[in-house]
């Protein structure tokens, strides 16, 4: 099955398709001016305000879906494609629908709804599926380049390259020799081996920054500040308070683990 990468039902892809669309169909209608409206009471006069209307549908329309459709997918790392169709074309039919009923009404009734439903539809479809394959086109793009990443991450034998916010490189390690990574503020705190020997890294950079590049080399989150590497996980200990994970270095610190992903962590054990 065809996926896209995770950011398709994150905020990137959101605002993508709750501002981009609606813009996109919004500016077509008026550049195009259809004659169809002029039937039905529709005047040019006041066509711009009814262009505004369905703008503001389609806008209600894909807010919805798109909150819903990211809270459905936060935890997927990647989004079948099948679902990114299904989501679009319910997409058009409810805009279509909810346009259909506002030139309707707002023709006295002068023909059946259906009859507006489907002149909705065919310029919605017809507009609405042009950003829809920018948009496609876009987070396919991404994938690619993540799946070209990830190849060149394995041609220099797996190293993570460690980045501050000004994008400046800090740190080249073996995906191995990372033991933990630990948000501090506005500081992360990379714990690593070195020659059989525990060292630490301090860069000015956020946990948000660097998830995705946890995440694609095998580190694991086990706490709201901590990022660990699963290979050197030894075991779990409790004590009244707190749950922590043990490590196969004796002289790195132990790593809390917290409720929310306590059972991830024992998993792997």
């Amino acid at each position: 099955m065809t996926m896209l990468p995770k950011e398709y039902s994150a905020t990137k892809g959101f605002f993508c398709h709750v501002f981009g669309v609606p813009l996109f169909v919004f500016g077509m209608l008026l550049l195009f001016s259809p004659t169809s409206f002029d039937r039905f009471s529709i005047t040019f006069s006041r066509y711009s305000f009814h262009v505004t209307m369905v703008f503001c549908i389609v806008l209600v329309v894909l807010l919805l879906s798109r909150t819903a459709f990211l809270v459905l997918h936060r935890d997927d790392k990647e989004i079948p494609l099948d679902n990114c169709f299904m989501v679009s074309g319910a997409e058009i039919l409810f805009s279509s629908g909810f346009t259909a009923l506002y030139l309707w009404l707002m023709s006295g009734k002068a023909d059946a709804y259906f009859w507006f439903f489907g002149l909705s539809l065919v310029y919605l479809l017809v507009l609405m599926v042009v950003p829809y394959l920018a948009i496609l086109l876009h987070f396919t793009i991404l994938l690619k380049n993540h799946q070209i990443l990830d190849k060149q991450r394995d041609m220099t034998k797996e190293k993570i390259r460690f980045l501050d916010e000004r994008d400046n490189l800090k740190l080249v390690v073996t995906r191995d020799a990372v033991l933990f990574v630990q948000s501090d503020e506005n500081y992360l705190k990379i714990c690593y081996l070195e020659q059989n020997e525990v060292k630490f890294c301090t860069i000015r950079s956020s946990m948000k920054r660097i998830e995705d590049l946890c995440e694609r080399n095998g580190l694991v989150r086990c706490h709201r500040s901590f990022f660990i590497n699963k290979t050197h996980v030894q075991s779990l200990q409790k004590d009244k308070e707190f749950t922590y994970a043990v490590l196969d270095e004796p002289s790195a610190s132990r790593v809390p683990v917290s409720k929310n992903y306590y059972e991830q962590i024992l998993k792997i054990l």
